[in-house]
C-alpha cells in the first residue's frame, strides 16, 4: 500500500506542484495525483507499476520507500 499522504506532505513541504514534480521524475501531473489521492489505478495499467512511480517520487524527494510504502511493497 501507497502511503499517499507522506509523499503528499513531502511534495507540499519542498514547494513542489503536481506538474513540476511530475516534470521532475517523469510522469504526468494526473499520475502524481492519482497517486497522492486515488485508491484505484485509473490511469496506471496495474498496482505494480504504480508503486514503480510511487518509488521514483519518492526517490525524489528524498524519502526512504519504507517512509512511503508498507513492508509488503517495498521489497522489489
Amino acid at each position: 500500500m501507497i502511503l499517499k499522504e507522506v509523499l503528499k506532505v513531502a511534495r507540499e513541504e519542498r514547494g513542489l506542484g503536481y506538474e513540476e514534480l511530475a516534470k521532475a521524475v517523469c510522469l504526468k501531473k494526473w499520475h502524481i495525483r492519482e497517486i497522492e489521492e486515488a485508491e484505484s489505478f485509473s490511469t496506471f495499467y496495474t498496482m505494480n507499476i504504480k508503486i514503480q512511480a510511487a518509488k521514483k517520487i519518492g526517490n525524489h524527494l528524498g524519502l526512504s520507500e519504507d517512509q512511503f510504502l508498507s513492508s509488503s511493497e517495498s521489497i522489489g
